[in-house]
């Protein structure tokens, strides 16, 4: 049986030959090991593998737990005891924190609800419970809510008397300027005693990265059962864009966001593809589903329906950024380079004109402030 390595496009646009963690760390995350996989899973773990680099790089991008799950099922004996055993700490440690913030998530759903404020989690415990069916397999560190603007105020109350303080202190007037303002979207709380930081989004993303706002979610929501407690959540079908603008406003620097997509996919062949693509048509950010659906093909394997496979081929634009986002993924890109790529990245990931000019204003904006990251 003939053994299969990194896709061919990812070898062909590294400067330099992939390190075997890197190739160890991408077979460990692909939502499905076939024999060929498992059989180089072995094969690399007897090659002279750096366990600490291997470790560090799986932290940054979020995905210790499919690590350590992998090469506990296919080859744990090959494994040295103390990667294994820091992997293994790793992931109770992940697991614990996740159980911690599934609660306190629960909590202020709940108190939320009471208040008769309509409230979303985003990514965090539902998202894993959602597609990996465990919420310990997502690496995450803190909480997100979804919320309407007019909430706000209303939710910072209630996070006061629950001991949260802002992670910036604003007068009133400011908290309106910054409500308005296109380029941001949360308001951000810690809870010092907790070691908890909770962001309430009143959009997905800021306005220059996507319109996308409650107001455009609320009539989808589903009932979704979290640790025995029903909540509100979004469908799948809308999901799916969503994740795949939050990896692209980051450009992909996280591979754990590339997974998420990657497993949808995998558990979920039955997609209304025709809700997911009027979704993305909406949200002008088309180009941006494609990006992330050839991505999750060429990087982790997954297999799309085929119709749905030629129209993301058909769109050149996809597979000409696609070499930027695997030459930054794992850190082959000069601070420079990356500067100027980052911008030209996300104007070339939008189809639509307005969203394009939204962006270099945006851009410009940040040039002349100094003050945020576009």
């Amino acid at each position: 049986m003939k053994m299969q390595t990194l896709p061919r496009p990812y070898i062909r646009n590294f400067e330099t030959n992939i390190r075997p963690e890197i190739e160890l760390l991408l077979c460990c995350v692909r939502p499905q090991v076939d024999d060929a996989i498992s059989e180089r899973i072995k094969s690399l773990v007897k090659e002279n593998i750096d366990w600490q680099y291997l470790i560090q790089i799986a932290h940054g991008h979020g995905v210790i737990p499919l690590v350590y799950t992998r090469l506990n099922a296919v080859c744990p004996k090959a494994l040295p005891d103390s990667a294994l055993n820091q992997l293994r700490s790793l992931f109770g440690a992940i697991a614990g924190r996740n159980l911690f913030l599934t609660g306190e998530l629960i909590k202020l759903l709940e108190l939320l609800k009471e208040q008769g404020i309509i409230a979303v989690p985003y990514k965090g415990p539902v998202l894993a419970t959602l597609i990996y069916g465990d919420v310990a397999l997502r690496q995450f560190g803190d909480l997100d809510i979804i919320v309407e603007v007019q909430d706000i105020f209303a939710v910072k109350k209630l996070l006061l008397d629950q001991g949260y303080r802002p992670n910036v202190e604003m007068t009133h007037a400011e908290e309106i300027a910054y409500l308005q303002a296109k380029t941001e979207h949360t308001y951000d709380f810690i809870h010092d005693d907790k070691g908890i930081f909770l962001e309430i989004h009143w959009r997905i993303a800021p306005k220059y990265i996507t319109p996308i706002e409650p107001k455009h979610l609320w009539q989808d929501l589903e009932p979704f059962s979290l640790a025995g407690t029903t909540i509100s959540y979004l469908p799948l079908e809308d999901w799916l864009p969503i994740l795949c603008v939050h990896g692209s406003r980051h450009m992909w620097e996280r591979l754990s966001w590339l997974c998420d997509i990657a497993t949808l996919l995998h558990k979920h062949p039955d997609l209304n593809w025709e809700k997911v693509f009027k979704q993305a048509s909406t949200f002008g950010c088309r180009r941006i589903l494609f990006l992330g659906l050839f991505l999750a093909h060429d990087l982790l394997g997954v297999v799309l329906p085929t119709e749905i496979w030629q129209q993301v081929k058909a769109e050149p634009m996809v597979s000409a950024i696609a070499p930027r986002v695997y030459n930054q993924l794992f850190d082959q890109v000069r601070t420079s380079d990356r500067f100027l790529g980052r911008t030209l990245y996300h104007i070339q990931v939008r189809e639509r004109l307005q969203d394009k000019v939204l962006y270099i204003q945006s851009f410009f904006h940040w040039l002349m402030s100094g003050n945020a990251s576009v």
